[in-house]
This record gives C-alpha cells, sequence and structure tokens, in this order.
C-alpha cells in the first residue's frame, strides 16, 4: 500500500515538471504578422518575408516543414520553405473574397513542427476601382395613367457597383425631358436609391409613350458609368365614348328568313386604348322584347342576325336601338337606331274555319241541304292573300261561295244512303293566288243517322259446331252471332230456338239459347256412342219498328273421347273373367304361334287403336308378344330345364291422352308330344268353335261401322249437294302433301275446308279448336266474286256530258235557284262604342238595321257565331238588340292598334243567312304612364365628359294617340338635364345628358326624379327614380400612417412571427382605396428569404432564419400600392435590429494530426494541434476546452483558443489498438453549447506476440483412398501483432527417429497451412496417426509455437461382398442342392453366406433372388440369406430349378456379387408305392373332369352356332327391295291402325300415331306426324 502511494506522488511530481516545461516552449512557440496588397495583383506577386519577420532560421523552414494551413480549398497564398517569402498563389477579387465588406482581411495559419510552432499571419486586400455601375435591367418599362397627378413618385432599382467606399456609385443622371425629374435617396453603406417623379399631367393622346435614360456614376477618378432606358408607357383614361360611322342604319329583310341570317353590321370606333377602346354591342334598354326573339346582336362584330321567325304577318317594321359600349370601368355608350323594313313572301296558308256544322245528317235528306257554313282567311297580303276555295273529292257534296268574301255553303247534291256509306270525310281545299301557291284541307266528318230497312244478318250460314262427348251439362258449347247494319235500337238483336212442333228432333228440348248474346246452353251430357249428328235452327230479330228477323241452320257433330276401357275377347274363362289355358308341346321350336289375345274397343281413330304387352312372365326368354297383333310365341326351344307351366299376364292399352287398359293372363302348360297331340285335337275343336264366335262377332262390329261410315258420307254429301253449286262437297287436292293417309275425308262448311284425318296433317293447314287434333281447316284456294267481278261506277259526270239530258237539266235549275237564294243572304253594318262601358249597354239594333222580321229572329236560330273565347257582344232574339256581354278593354282587346274594331258574324237558318257587323272600340285616357321599373340605377364614372348622353328606358301607355305619353320631365339638378327622341307610334325616349363634370369626393351619389306625362285632361303621370353613382377613379396614391418604422429582434425566433406591421391609407374607393403591401425593387433577395409581408395586413414576418452572426440589422423598402387598373405606389423604409443570442456551438478544428503513434512513445509526445471557434460574441464566444479520459490530454498555448493533443502514459497496441479521442469545447453562453470532435489515434505494433493457433490439438477425419496430392486437412494459427510481425510461415516437425514413417508422405504449405497427402490412405490399413506442426512469424527476432496433428481414416464403400457358400470347386459362387419331392413348405432349401471387408453400412449385406424358374416355389430371407420352400412341390413341378442369389451392401453406391444354386428334386424310396396309387386315383378324377369339361364346351359350341344360324336367317328373310312391312320398334308403345312405310330416295318414311320411334327424325313440314327411319342395310363397302 505504501508503495503505490510513493508511486502515485511521483508520478504526479513528474507532470507537474513536463507541464511547467512545455508551457514555458509554447509560450514562444506563437506569433502574428499583417500585410497588405492591392486586389488583382498577379500570381506570384510577394506580399512579405514571414520568415525573416518572425525571426526563424530559413535552414530549418524545409525540415521543419513549414507550410499554411488554410481548411479543405485551395489557400489564396503559399509559402517559400526555402526563404520564408510569402507569395500570391492566385489573382485575388475583393468583391469575391469580401463581398460588399469595407475591411478585406485574410487570416493565414502557418505551422512549424518539431517542435510545434504556429504564427498568425493576416493580409489586408485593398479595393481599385475595376467594377463600372450595372443596373439589374437594361431597360425598365413603367406604366403611369394619364389621370395621375404632378408630384407622384415612381422608384426606381438602384444600380449595383461591387467596389466599396467612394468607388461606389455616388451620384445619378436623368436625360432632359418636360415631364420628369430625378430624386435620389441616400440609405448609405454605398447605397443610392433613385426615384421618378411626375412635373406635369401626362397626356395619351398627345405622347403615349416617353423614352428616358438614367445614368449611374462611381467615385473613382475617371469615374465609371451604367445607363439604363426608361419607358414610361401613358395607360388610358376612359374619356371617349365610341362614335358610329353612320348616321342612320336601314335594311330590308325576307320573312322567314333562317336563323343566322346577316341583316346588317353596325359599325363604331373608341380613341381611348385597351379595353376602354374596345367597343362592344348590345341592344338599347328601350328595345322591345319582341325584337329581341326576332335578332340577336353580336357582340363584338356588331352584326345583327336573325334569331327567331320573321313573320310579316306579325310586324312589318322594326325600330331598334343599338347601343355601343365600351370596356372602361365606368363604361361610356352611344346609341344608333337600326330599321329593318319586313319584305312580305308567301308563307302562310289559308285558313279554314268552319262557322255552322250539323254533324248527323239524316240518310233520307234532300239535295241541297246545307251541311256547314265555312269561311276562309289568308295572312298574307295582296295577291299573296287571295284565296280559291272547293271540295278535293267526288262526294255527294258542294261547295257554294257567298256575296261576301272567302265565304262558302256546304250543301248536298244527291239522295245519301248510311248502309252504303255511314260516313263522309269531306275535304274542303283552299288554295292562294301566291307564288309558290300554299294549300290548306280542311275534313269535315259527316254522320248519317240510320233508318231501319236491314235485316240481321248471321256470321256464318249455316253454322257448324264440334263438341266433345261428355261436356258438362248447363255450361255453355257454342255460340251463333247476328249483326245488323242499322244502328240504334234498330240494331239490337234477340235470339231463340225454333222448335219443331212435330217432335222429329228431340235433340233441341235440350238446348237453350241466350237471347242477349246467342250462347248456347247443353242441358244433359252427349255421348258418341249413341249420337253423332243433329241439326236446328235459330232465329234473330231485332228492334227495330217493324221488326225484321233471319234464321239459321246449326249442324253439330260429336267428337269422340277416350271413355272406353278395352274389353278382352279371348281369352275369356267360363265365369267371365280374361283368363286362359293353353297346352304346347315341348318340342316345338322357336316361332310357335301359343295363342292370341283378341281385345275390342268401342272408341274411335287413336282411342281405340290397342297396343300389346307383356305385364308379367315367368321367363322372359320363353315367349315374345307381338305389339300389335297379341299374338304369343316361343322366343326358343323348351329346355329339360324350364318349367312345365308359365303364366303371362298381358297388358292391353289404347292410345288416348290419358289412356285405359285391360289385362288377360294366359298359363301355358308344356305337354309331351304326344298329349299334346291328343289335347290340340279338343282344343281345336273347342278353339274353332271360339274362332267363329269371335270372327261372328267381328263381323258384326266392322259390318255396324262400315254402315255408320255410308251414312255419314250420304249425309256430308246430301248437306252439300243442298247448298249452291258453288260450294258443293268434293275432294280437294292437296298440292303440299306427300304421304298416304287412312280413311282422310274432305268436307266444305263455308268458306273453309274441314278434314278427317289420321296421325299426319297436311301442310299449311289449321287445327279446328276443340276437334282433339283430329279435324283440320284448310286455305280455301278458290278465287271470291269480288276478285273475278270488278265494278267500276261513277256517279258524277258534269263536264263530260255522261249523265241524262233530263237530271242535268235538273241538277242546272237546282244551282240557278240556289245562287239566287244565296246572293241575298249577307250583309253587314259597323257601330262604335267607348271602351270600359258596362255590362248590357246598348250597341245597336241590328234587326231593324238590317231590316229583319223580330219575330222569325228566335225560330230561324239568330244568334252571333263566335270562336273559342268569351264573347264580347251578345243579341237578343226577341228584339234582335245588340248589347255588351263583359266589360271591354281596349287595350287587351286591340294592344296598341289605333283602330280597334271588332268583327262580329250572325247567322239565320232556314234559310241561311249570315250577316256581318263591325263594332268599332273607341279609347279612353284610363291608364297612367309607367315606367319598367321603380327606380334606374346608373353608373357615370368622374371622368366623363360634358355632353356625354346616356338612355334611359321609356315608360309605356297602353292609350294610345294623345293619350299616349306626350313629355318627360327631371327633377333640378346642377349636372344634368333631360332630353326626349321621338320614335312615331306614340314613342318617346328619354336621356340623360351630364351638363358638368362629376367629382365623385364632392358628391359620390346624385338622386334623380324622371315624370312621364301623357295627353290627357286632366293628365295622368308616372315616376322613376334615378340613382347615378359616380364610380372612382384611381387618382390618389397610398400614404403611410407613420413617419418611421423601426422594430428589434432577437435572432432564431420562429418562423411566422410577426415582427412589424406597416399601414397606408387610400383616399380613392373600391378597387382603387385597396392597398396591397409588398417589397420594394430594391430590396436584396437574401432579405425575402428572411422576411414576409402579408399583402393585405402589410405585417412583416420571419419567414427564414435570423442569423446575428450574418447580419446585425436589416433595412427594408416597403411599397404600398393600391388595385387601380393603373395602380398607384408609396414606398418606406423600416429598420430592424437583430439582438445576438447564444446560438452557436463552439467549432473545433484539428490544425496539424499525426494519425500513428508508437505503442512504445514517450510521454508527452505530440499528436495534434487543435483551434477552437465561436461565432457568437461577448461571453456567448468565449470557449473551455477538455479532453475525455483517455491517455492523453490538451495542452493550451498563449494563443487564445489554441490547444496541444499529448500522450500522458504509455501505450500497448496488444491492449487497445486505436484511441478515439474526444475534445469537447463549451461556451460561457446561457444556455451553454457544446461540442465535440473525436480524433482516431491508431498505436503502431511491436513484434512482442508468438502465434496462436486456433486449436490444440487438431483432430481431422480423412475417408480412406483420397486423391494423392491434393489438400487433405488445414492448420491455422494467429499472431496478434500487425503488419510484417504478423506474418506466419509453417512446417512439419520430421522425427529423427523415423518411428513415423507416414509423416513423410505428408507436406505443408508454409504460407496458409494447407497439409497435402501424397499417397492414398487404406482404412484396412491404417486407421490413425499424429505429427506436429511449427508456426513461426516473420518479427525481429522471430517466435514461433507448435501443435498436434490427430488423424483418423474413415471408411468408404470400396470392397465388394464375397461368396462363401456355395462354392464350385473351380472357385465360382455355384452350388447344387437335392432335396426330395415330397417335402413340406418351408423346408430349408439351403444356406448363402458372404463376407464383406468393409464395416458399418458398408459391410451390412442383403440377398435377394435376381432369378428363378419359379417364384411360387422358393423363398429367400433377405438378411439370413436361407433358402426356403414356399408350397409342396406337384407332379407338374419340373425337377430342377435354377436360383440365382444377389448379394449386396448398404453403401452411399452399393456393390453386389451373385450366387447360383441349383435344386433338383429327387425321389425318396418309400415315396414311390404310394404315388402309383395316388396316380390312379387322381387319373379317374381327371377323367370325371374332362367329361364335364367336353359336356361344357359342346354346350357353348352349339349355342354360338344356333346364334350364328338364327342371325343369317333374320338378315336372309328381310326383303332385299325393303317393301313395306310391320317393323319391330322395342321402344314403340301404342298401336296404329293401316300405318304405312314407303321410301323416297335414300330415307325411309312411316305415317305414325302420336309416339316416335328412337332413333328417327322428323321430315320438316310434316307435322311430326312423317318420321325418317334409320337405314338398316349394309352397304356394299361394309359387307
Amino acid at each position: 500500500m505504501e508503495q503505490k502511494r510513493r508511486q502515485t506522488r511521483r508520478a504526479r511530481t513528474e507532470w507537474t515538471v513536463y507541464m511547467v516545461a512545455f508551457i514555458s516552449f509554447w509560450s514562444m512557440a506563437s506569433g502574428q504578422l499583417r500585410y497588405s496588397i492591392s486586389e488583382e495583383v498577379e500570381a506570384g506577386t510577394v506580399v512579405g518575408n514571414v520568415a525573416r519577420d518572425l525571426g526563424l532560421d530559413k535552414s530549418t523552414l524545409r525540415g521543419r516543414g513549414y507550410r499554411i494551413v488554410y481548411g479543405s480549398t485551395e489557400p489564396p497564398f503559399r509559402v517559400n520553405q526555402d526563404d520564408g517569402v510569402l507569395y500570391v498563389n492566385r489573382k485575388l477579387d475583393r468583391e469575391e473574397v469580401c463581398e460588399r465588406s469595407k475591411v478585406c482581411v485574410i487570416d493565414l495559419k502557418t505551422v512549424l513542427e518539431n517542435p510545434l510552432e504556429v504564427h498568425y499571419v493576416a493580409v489586408e486586400i485593398l479595393d481599385v476601382n475595376d467594377h463600372t455601375p450595372s443596373f439589374p435591367e437594361n431597360e425598365k418599362v413603367i406604366e403611369i395613367s394619364e389621370s395621375a397627378v404632378a408630384g407622384t413618385k415612381f422608384q426606381l432599382q438602384a444600380a449595383r457597383d461591387s467596389d466599396s467606399g467612394s468607388l461606389s456609385v455616388q451620384q445619378y443622371r436623368l436625360s432632359n425631358n418636360d415631364y420628369f425629374r430625378l430624386d435620389v435617396k441616400d440609405r448609405g453603406e454605398n447605397r443610392k436609391t433613385p426615384s421618378l417623379i411626375l412635373q406635369k399631367p401626362l397626356d395619351r393622346e398627345s405622347t403615349k409613350t416617353h423614352v428616358l435614360l438614367l445614368t449611374a456614376l462611381d467615385g473613382g477618378k475617371p469615374p465609371r458609368s451604367g445607363n439604363m432606358t426608361i419607358i414610361v408607357i401613358v395607360s388610358d383614361v376612359n374619356d371617349n365614348p365610341p362614335v358610329f360611322i353612320q348616321d342612320s342604319y336601314a335594311a330590308q329583310l325576307e320573312e322567314n328568313s333562317p336563323v343566322g341570317t346577316t341583316v346588317i353590321q353596325v359599325n363604331a370606333t373608341d380613341l381611348d386604348a385597351g379595353p376602354n377602346g374596345e367597343v362592344v354591342y348590345s341592344f338599347g334598354n328601350d328595345v322591345d322584347a319582341r325584337a329581341r326573339e326576332h335578332f340577336n346582336l353580336n357582340p363584338v362584330t356588331g352584326e345583327i342576325t336573325v334569331a327567331g321567325a320573321i313573320d310579316f304577318e306579325e310586324c312589318s317594321k322594326y325600330e331598334i336601338d343599338i347601343q355601343a359600349s365600351d370596356k372602361g370601368a365606368a363604361a361610356l355608350a352611344t346609341e344608333k337606331t337600326v330599321i329593318i323594313h319586313v319584305v312580305d313572301v308567301n308563307d302562310n296558308a289559308p285558313e279554314i274555319e268552319v262557322t255552322s256544322f250539323a254533324q248527323a245528317l239524316p240518310e233520307d235528306a234532300k239535295p241541297g241541304t246545307t251541311v256547314a257554313l265555312i269561311s276562309v282567311k289568308d295572312a298574307d297580303s295582296r295577291h299573296n292573300g287571295k284565296v280559291v276555295c272547293y271540295v278535293s273529292q267526288d262526294l255527294p257534296f258542294l261547295l257554294i261561295p257567298s256575296i261576301q268574301k272567302n265565304m262558302y255553303s256546304l250543301v248536298t247534291k244527291q239522295l245519301l244512303d248510311r248502309e252504303q256509306q255511314s260516313q263522309y270525310d269531306v275535304t274542303i281545299v283552299a288554295k292562294d293566288t301566291g307564288e309558290p301557291s300554299l294549300t290548306s284541307d280542311k275534313n269535315i266528318i259527316i254522320v248519317l243517322s240510320d233508318v231501319n230497312d236491314n235485316s240481321p244478318e248471321f256470321l256464318e250460314n249455316p253454322y257448324t259446331f264440334y263438341i266433345t262427348e261428355n261436356n258438362n251439362p248447363g255450361a255453355t258449347i257454342f255460340s251463333v252471332t247476328a249483326r245488323d247494319q242499322d244502328e240504334g235500337s234498330s240494331s239490337l238483336i234477340s235470339y231463340f230456338i225454333l222448335r219443331d212442333k212435330g217432335g222429329e228432333n228431340s235433340h233441341t228440348s235440350f238446348l237453350n239459347i241466350n237471347s242477349e248474346n246467342g250462347d248456347i246452353v247443353a242441358l244433359k251430357s252427349f255421348d258418341f256412342e249413341t249420337l253423332k249428328t243433329f241439326q236446328f235452327q235459330v232465329v234473330a230479330t231485332d228492334s227495330g219498328t217493324p221488326p225484321l228477323s233471319s234464321n239459321v241452320t246449326v249442324n253439330v257433330f260429336i267428337l269422340d273421347q277416350n271413355d272406353n276401357a278395352p274389353v278382352i275377347l279371348y281369352p275369356v274363362s267360363s265365369n267371365g273373367s280374361a283368363e286362359g289355358v293353353e297346352e304346347i308341346p315341348r318340342n316345338v321350336n322357336a316361332g310357335h304361334l301359343v295363342t292370341k289375345v283378341r281385345a275390342y274397343d268401342a272408341d274411335i281413330g287413336y282411342n281405340g287403336w290397342l297396343l300389346f304387352s307383356l305385364q308379367e312372365v315367368t321367363d322372359h326368354s320363353l315367349f315374345g308378344l307381338d305389339r300389335y297383333t297379341g299374338q304369343i310365341r316361343t322366343l326358343r326351344s323348351f329346355t329339360e330345364t324350364d318349367e312345365a307351366e308359365h303364366k303371362l299376364v298381358i297388358l292391353v292399352k289404347d292410345n288416348g291422352n290419358v289412356s285405359l287398359s285391360a289385362t288377360a293372363a294366359v298359363l301355358v302348360k308344356l305337354v309331351e308330344p304326344k298329349e299334346a297331340f291328343a289335347a290340340s285335337d279338343v282344343k281345336s275343336a273347342a278353339k274353332e268353335d271360339e274362332d267363329n264366335n269371335v270372327t261372328f262377332y267381328l263381323i258384326i262390329t266392322l259390318g255396324s261401322v262400315s254402315v255408320l261410315f255410308i251414312i255419314s258420307i250420304i249425309v256430308l254429301i246430301a248437306m252439300q249437294c243442298s247448298k249452291s253449286t258453288d260450294y258443293t262437297s268434293k275432294y280437294l287436292q292437296e298440292t303440299n302433301y306427300d304421304g298416304t293417309l287412312c280413311h282422310s275425308i274432305q268436307y266444305r262448311s263455308g268458306d273453309k275446308r274441314y278434314m278427317l284425318v289420321g296421325p299426319r296433317m297436311s301442310i299449311g293447314s289449321t287445327i279446328v279448336p276443340g276437334s282433339h287434333a283430329n279435324t283440320l281447316v284448310l286455305p280455301d284456294r278458290r278465287r271470291t266474286s269480288e276478285e273475278v267481278r270488278q265494278f267500276l261506277q261513277q256517279i258524277f259526270m258534269e263536264q263530260r256530258g255522261a249523265k241524262p239530258w233530263r237530271e242535268r237539266q235538273s241538277w242546272f235549275a237546282f244551282m240557278v235557284v240556289l245562287d239566287i237564294l244565296w246572293s241575298a243572304a249577307f250583309a253587314q253594318i259597323r257601330y262604335s262604342i267607348p271602351e270600359e262601358v258596362a255590362v248590357g249597354t246598348i250597341v245597336g239594333n241590328i234587326a231593324k238595321d238590317l231590316g229583319l222580321e223580330k219575330s222569325a229572329l228566335a225560330d230561324r236560330g239568330y244568334r252571333i257565331v263566335a270562336g273559342a273565347t268569351e264573347a264580347l257582344f251578345q243579341v237578343n232574339q226577341d228584339d234582335g238588340i245588340l248589347s255588351v256581354t263583359r266589360r271591354i278593354d281596349r287595350e287587351e282587346v286591340c294592344e296598341r292598334a289605333l283602330t280597334c274594331l271588332v268583327n262580329l258574324k250572325t247567322v239565320l237558318e232556314n234559310p241561311l243567312e249570315i250577316h256581318y257587323v263591325a263594332v268599332e272600340i273607341l279609347d279612353i285616357n284610363d291608364h297612367s304612364p309607367m315606367f319598367p321599373e321603380k327606380e334606374k340605377r346608373l353608373e357615370i364614372s368622374e371622368s366623363a365628359l360634358p355632353g356625354a348622353r346616356f338612355q334611359l328606358q321609356a315608360a309605356r301607355d297602353p292609350d294610345v294617340g294623345q293619350f299616349s305619353i306626350q313629355q318627360y320631365k327631371l327633377s333640378q339638378s346642377d349636372y344634368f338635364k333631360v332630353e326626349t327622341r321621338d320614335r312615331g307610334k306614340d314613342s318617346k325616349v328619354p336621356f340623360l345628358v351630364l351638363q358638368k363634370q362629376l367629382d365623385r369626393e364632392t358628391a359620390g351619389k346624385h338622386k334623380l326624379r324622371l315624370t312621364a306625362v301623357d295627353g290627357g285632361k286632366p293628365a295622368k303621370s308616372g315616376n322613376i327614380e334615378i340613382v347615378v353613382d359616380v364610380p372612382d377613379v384611381n387618382d390618389n396614391s397610398p400614404v403611410f400612417t407613420k413617419e418611421i418604422y423601426s422594430a428589434t429582434v432577437r435572432e432564431n425566433i420562429p418562423v411566422g412571427t410577426i415582427v412589424i406591421q406597416v399601414n397606408a391609407t387610400d383616399l380613392d374607393q373600391g378597387a382603387n382605396g385597396e392597398i396591397i403591401y409588398s417589397f420594394g425593387n430594391e430590396i436584396d433577395s437574401k432579405i425575402t428569404e428572411i422576411f414576409s409581408i402579408d399583402a393585405d395586413t402589410g405585417e412583416i414576418k420571419v419567414m427564414g432564419q435570423i442569423d446575428f452572426e450574418k447580419s446585425t440589422s436589416y433595412e427594408i423598402d416597403i411599397q404600398a400600392s393600391d388595385k387601380g387598373h393603373v395602380p398607384l405606389t408609396t414606398g418606406k423604409s423600416v429598420s430592424i435590429t437583430v439582438i445576438d443570442v447564444n446560438d452557436n456551438a463552439p467549432e473545433i478544428e484539428v490544425t496539424s494530426f499525426s494519425s500513428s503513434i508508437k505503442e512504445d512513445s514517450k510521454i508527452g509526445t505530440t499528436v495534434a494541434l487543435i483551434s477552437v471557434t465561436d461565432l457568437d460574441s461577448g461571453i456567448n464566444g468565449k470557449v473551455i476546452c477538455a479532453v475525455k479520459d483517455v491517455p492523453f490530454t490538451l495542452t493550451p498555448s498563449l494563443q487564445e483558443n489554441m490547444y496541444a493533443v499529448v500522450t500522458k502514459s504509455q501505450l500497448d497496441r496488444e491492449i487497445i489498438s486505436h484511441y478515439d479521442v474526444t475534445i469537447v469545447a463549451k461556451d460561457t453562453g446561457e444556455p451553454s453549447y457544446t461540442t465535440e470532435k473525436t480524433i482516431r489515434v491508431e498505436v503502431s505494433d511491436v513484434n512482442d506476440n508468438s502465434p496462436e493457433f486456433i486449436s490444440s490439438p487438431y483432430t481431422f477425419y480423412i475417408s480412406e483412398n483420397n486423391n494423392p496430392g491434393e489438400s487433405v486437412l488445414s492448420v491455422k494459427a494467429l499472431d496478434r501483432d500487425s503488419g510484417e510481425n504478423a506474418i506466419i510461415s509453417y512446417n512439419i516437425l520430421r522425427e529423427l527417429t523415423g518411428e513415423n514413417k507416414i509423416i513423410s508422405f505428408l507436406n505443408i504449405n508454409s504460407e496458409n497451412g494447407h497439409i497435402t497427402a501424397l499417397k492414398s490412405f487404406d482404412f484396412e490399413t491404417l486407421k490413425t496417426f499424429h505429427f506436429q506442426v511449427v508456426a513461426t512469424d516473420s518479427g525481429t527476432p522471430s517466435l514461433s509455437s507448435n501443435v498436434t496433428v490427430n488423424v483418423f481414416i474413415l471408411d468408404q464403400n470400396d470392397n465388394a461382398p464375397v461368396i462363401l457358400y456355395p462354392v464350385s470347386s473351380n472357385g465360382s459362387a455355384e452350388g447344387v442342392e437335392e432335396i426330395p419331392r415330397n417335402v413340406n413348405a418351408g423346408h430349408l432349401v439351403s444356406k448363402v453366406r458372404a463376407y464383406d471387408a468393409d464395416i458399418g453400412y458398408n459391410g451390412w449385406l442383403l440377398f435377394s433372388l435376381q432369378e428363378v424358374t419359379d417364384h411360387s416355389l422358393f423363398g429367400l430371407d433377405r438378411y439370413t440369406g436361407q433358402i426356403r420352400t414356399l408350397r409342396s412341390f406337384t407332379e407338374t413341378d419340373e425337377a430342377e430349378h435354377k436360383l440365382v442369389i444377389l448379394v449386396k451392401d448398404n453403401g452411399n453406391v452399393s456393390l453386389s456379387a451373385t450366387a447360383t444354386v441349383l435344386v433338383k428334386l429327387v425321389e425318396p424310396k418309400e415315396a414311390f408305392a404310394a404315388s402309383d396309387v395316388k396316380s390312379a386315383a387322381k387319373d379317374d378324377e381327371d377323367n370325371n373332369v374332362t367329361f364335364y369339361l367336353m359336356i361344357t364346351l359342346g354346350s357353348v359350341s352349339v349355342l354360338f352356332i344356333i346364334s350364328i344360324i338364327v342371325l343369317i336367317a333374320m338378315q336372309c328373310s328381310k326383303s332385299t327391295n325393303y317393301t313395306s312391312k310391320y317393323l319391330q320398334e322395342t321402344n314403340y308403345d301404342g298401336t296404329l291402325c293401316h300405318s304405312i312405310q314407303y321410301r323416297s330416295g335414300d330415307k325411309r318414311y312411316m305415317l305414325v300415331g302420336p309416339r316416335m320411334s328412337i332413333g328417327s327424325t322428323i321430315v320438316p313440314g310434316s307435322h311430326a306426324n312423317t318420321l325418317v327411319l334409320p337405314d338398316r342395310r349394309g352397304t356394299s363397302e361394309e359387307t
């Protein structure tokens, strides 16, 4: 413990002495010099002799590495190590090095080593006048409004001169002019800002552009200068209204001109520029809405185009006010009237009006009867309005004109017949005489009233109905219908059945008819088997007076239904059941007829067609049933094993939609032939009796059906013969029919043909409803009488003289009389009354003025014919006085027409007279003038000149003439007066005229009242309030509220902090008074990166980082601009002072650094020189420096913030190979900032460590049979030293005694330790060995170490198995084994023995049989090699068997060997006798088996031959020409009567019933009744 204390005290003493000596030395190792040179001197210029000025020995400069330390960039100066002279290294530009600093100093740091010395050299760069002032732009364009007042200031961008001091820009000069002068503001720091001041107002009309030259001069001698061209563009003020180039505009336009047609183009010009000179055209305020609908005005080109339909009849002339306005902020406008004359074209077709019309006309009306009164008018004028009227068709009506223009009467000209034509569509055609001519027509439907002169007529005569039997009693079964051509009550028909008084037709008693609709009801159900047809008569009577009637015959046919089940005729037992017994000999052949089942069905057609099928049979292979005939036949010969008695149940069913069936049972007994003969004789006698009975019944049935069929044919023929010869019954040839139909019958009823058919329908026929598809309606191919006869009838032949002379004479007399009467039937009178008279006011006495008889007015229906609207007047039928029916408003009736005339049409009938009455409505002053709006707002700019006119909307007065508007009056005003323009047609348009210029600052709004006065006595008037808003002109610049704006701000304040807010006001209004704040044009781009100004509020905010170290203050130019079209701007400077905060951490710079130091270096060795700086000022810039806990320390120097890093203890590279020395610098600010700098010091190596093997000892496993010369193992050693001290070489330590000879076959790579075997190892010879390896490094002196290597040899599968047994005499693996034949299964035959020299899996052996004569005899154990028998031997087994056994090991690549064992079977002596006995018994058994096998083989052969013979016989029995026959179809389950097959081409056809044969196809057009059967013949190629 005491010894440790002494060591510590000694170390402290040594450290103190070292520090005192080092500080004394360091105090002499630093110095500083200062030089100055001019900029732009050439490279190599001498600055000064540093070595001489510092008193350094020149001879030691190179040895001590004297140099300049200057960061990462190339230093601007260099020092010569031979003489210590400081030279300029490259050309210096003061403006590039120091920008715009007043004093430009470059600080250099020079270093000497061994010992370390640092000297500082300051070089000041002096400025020269090498830069010319330059403006940011060569040309500056300024836009100044001509309304700008004198004294307005416009700031310009200052010129830039990179030189400083007196060599910077000193003054500005402006070229001579009359409108502008120059004002320069000195901002300090070589900053002078020029401004352009307006001396007198600009006039754009005199000079649009002013070009000025601004010159900037610096203070050099001679001075340098730069120029900028200033172009002042005088912006326009809207003070000139548009002017039209023509005094008047007029055009002609045809009516109906297409939309888009250009009518005329107006053009106006404006002396102003820009939007103030762009003219926009629009309709005037007083333009009628009707004109706006008909015309469009292009606002840009002034083209007036057609927008709607131009109608001359609606308006023949348009006067349109066009307004031309500019696009100024306060637009100025000028108006011009355009007159458009519409040219009439013939575009109105005549209009036909039916004044009076009798819609119903009796068919017995006399010729000349008036049907309607027609008036025609045409809206066109002159020849386009003249109309010709006539009836277009050849009808029994005539159009007679009247004396009154365009009036006609429609009268009959011959007798009418409603039964021939019940109504007439009379087309009245009116055609004008225009070019082209237009035509109109009017259809009048004249309906003829009926007279009862037609009896009812049935739709069919006679009626034929088909009724299905078993109908429901009381249900309607059919219906008859009759029609009467008359109308009303004359066409109402009642029905009844004509009953036979004698009672011959008793069936009508069961029928009832509905008297209203003719529905017939059956009171009972009909039975086809009892009644097949009957007839009766139905009478139809109308309700006319007197009533008329007619009757019709009704034929009724009953249709069959499947309501009778089949009846078994044979077999029938004694008790009546369908059972029978049949005995047949056992020896009959296939195809023998056993019996025939006979059945009968009372129904007909499909319902009576029967099919037979076996429902139950004991053996399906014995008996077959013909499905069509009912014959039961044997299918094969009987055998001994067949039973003697078989029961067959036969199902008989019909082919109805819902089939009915019956069953019969037949018991077939097999008897011996002798017994059968006797039984057959007896049975044949009995059977003959039965057959005779069946035949008798069949003959009776056939005769009955034939009689019924003949009766039906006779009845049908009689019915056909009873009709006209045109509809006689006959067979009709059907051209589309292509098959045969059994019993098909055709007959005719009315205009339809019917056919009773079987399964197939005729192409083109339709099914009769309710006929169950057995009756077809065939299309009638005869031509009607209307197609044969053609009648051409002409009623009138007036111009050709086709009528008889007497008829023409009568017609001429009729026309003369009618014309005379018509000429006296028209007259016209005229009245006048004022509007607004009371209801009932008398207008005049029409009857008296026309000379009409008052007593006949009511009888003749005197009335006023009015249109769809309510009539204004009425006529009294008692006295003929015309009076007012409702209040009359002249403006409502005639709008603004000068003359208001109401035309009335009065009518007298019997005879027809028309009188026209015209009533004129006189105007009164009952309306006051009225403006469209109660208040009108106008905007007139204060820049508008006196005399400017502004059109106002005219007032409206519905009255006309002197009662319309006569004058306008304006309330008292100093600024405005009213003028009136007379447009004619009671139209006067007011204009507001400016008398003196407006001033918005004096009065921003003017309120006026305009009064419109009409010409009534007393006069009426209407008022409108006019509000004139005076929009502002931008003539006031913004003014800041403060003279000086200044603020202080701490550096690093957050982004978005508001520094200061500026505020300015503008006396203008609207956009001219809205202020936008922005930075001035002269502001530095760096300021815009740090600060931003809100354009609306004027707040200056922090936008970027404020750094005191970069700038301590900012002076910012602020502009306040308004939003006028030509904005006005005012500038102001804002001063911002920055307060420093401790925001910069110290910066550590490594001036000189030795990155490597030997581990045996002495204490105090210098590693690096460190300098520390802090950009902050004051206490924020003072720095304290230290080193963290490492074997190094930081020693300060006399130079401020300079330190040396030296060692303070011994180093050991093996413990720590390098040190990360962290230097900590901390300032004294608040809060304090700390910076760390880490330098890595590498400790260089000394050879003091021996090599060390990775493992000791080494153990390796090598597979035998390795390739000689290849590397088999490797050793590796490591040395903790580095470089050459860590390079290791390897060698094998050889034994001198030679005991381990295997080492001589090993070789080692001295560089990497890889060991190579010079021979191949054999596991079976050598299993393990060991040796030693030595590792030596390359240090001085060298060090070494050794290691023991143990090697183990691994086995490989390189030895094949060796067969130990069996082994023959010649050495091959073969052997013979003899065993008795009588051994049992499992007997050990032999055992194969083998050996493998390998070990493990490589030596494990498996046995398998590779070859054996019989696999069922012998088995081999795969693990032991034992061969054993698998079963006992038989006599058929061979006596010698060869077995080949494969023996293989389990190596990855297995090796194998084979052994052959020959097994011989020998007979033991004692087994011979037993074998003889067994062989004899076995021979008997074999003989029996052979016998049965022969029988079986013969049976199979016989059956096969029989099958071949049967197939050949079936093929030979077919007809070679495929004549018609019945084909057996296994899938068919119905019976078809008279089914017929025939061939056409290469297809066969069959007429079948409702079911199709499987595999057949339907013939197109056959209605699914004709099948195409597949051809079963074999072609020659198939044969």
